[in-house]
């Protein structure tokens, strides 16, 4: 069976080319047939997934949690599907939680072993997300980020505090295991993964196979409270700290008091009425 690689050559400032050399380095040495195919543009990945031959079932993706995103986003029969995700990018959280080697060797050393285990994703209203979706000071801090000029982990620092100091919150009511809140909310967050921005351990507990979501809801505060609360965040004690809302689940609903900018993986999505969130199980993934 050849294996399809689908390659983001933006990743990592263009590091990602010598990602690529290994992972090809590694399918030559076993004899494996495989094909490159390059992104040209912002949802390339998700149009080059759509386009894969019928019957095709080993993937292999080479970039960050935007890349993987689009390729999710693109197939038409996810669950049908053998990939590899070969982090390249730059916050590579999905990566870390499903415990992928970031090293290309180790990486790829799954796929030569034929060595697949079912992982968990998010259906966001038929929008699929592997690691974290949500709205609030996430998203705010993402906007910012589109417009800076500073790079990497540096540039969502920068945001994050910028917007510690400007966000305002926004009114929202979740609907969960039976129960509805309403808050005005700082953050509220639905996790298949435990970390956002490049690291930052939202839900530490989560775990992306166990067939569960987590939700994380931050009530606005007053400045003081977002200044502690950001420590927390930090440190990864977002759950510890006394205002925060917590739930595990399978399926919860955020509905906003106005359409919103929501974040899935990174990605934008402008005018959302609703977070609408099922787990999927059952995304077969080469760790």
């Amino acid at each position: 069976m050849k294996h399809h690689i689908i390659y983001n050559p933006a990743a990592q400032g263009g590091g990602s080319r010598a990602v690529l050399d290994k992972v090809c380095a590694r399918l030559k040495e076993a004899g494996r047939e495989y094909e490159v195919h390059e992104t040209m543009y912002r949802g390339h990945a998700r149009d080059i997934a759509a386009g894969l031959p019928a019957g095709e079932e080993e993937l292999i993706v080479v970039g960050g949690d935007g890349t993987f995103h689009e390729v999710l986003n693109g197939l038409a029969a996810p669950e049908k599907m053998r990939i590899a995700l070969i982090p390249a990018g730059t916050g590579n959280d999905f990566c870390v939680a499903a415990d992928i080697s970031f090293d290309p060797d180790a990486a790829m050393a799954p796929v030569l072993r034929g060595d697949v285990k079912p992982v968990d994703y998010i259906d966001f209203s038929g929008k699929r997300c592997l690691n974290a979706g949500g709205m609030g000071m996430d998203v705010d801090v993402l906007e910012r980020c589109a417009r800076g000029s500073a790079k990497g982990r540096l540039k969502y620092l920068r945001s994050l505090i910028a917007s510690l100091f400007a966000f305002r919150g926004c009114d929202v009511r979740l609907s969960v295991n039976g129960k509805v809140y309403s808050e005005k909310a700082l953050l509220a967050a639905v996790c298949n993964g435990d970390r956002i921005g490049g690291g930052i351990r939202i839900c530490p507990q989560a775990k992306v196979d166990d067939g569960k979501l987590e939700v994380v809801l931050v009530p606005q505060l007053k400045f003081s409270g977002m200044v502690r609360a950001f420590i927390a965040l930090m440190r990864g004690k977002i759950l510890s700290f006394p205002q925060t809302l917590h739930f595990y689940c399978e399926e919860a609903e955020i509905f906003p008091d106005r359409a919103r900018t929501v974040q899935l993986d990174g990605e934008l999505y402008k005018d959302c009425r609703v977070l609408d969130a099922k787990v999927v199980h059952g995304l077969q993934i080469y760790r």
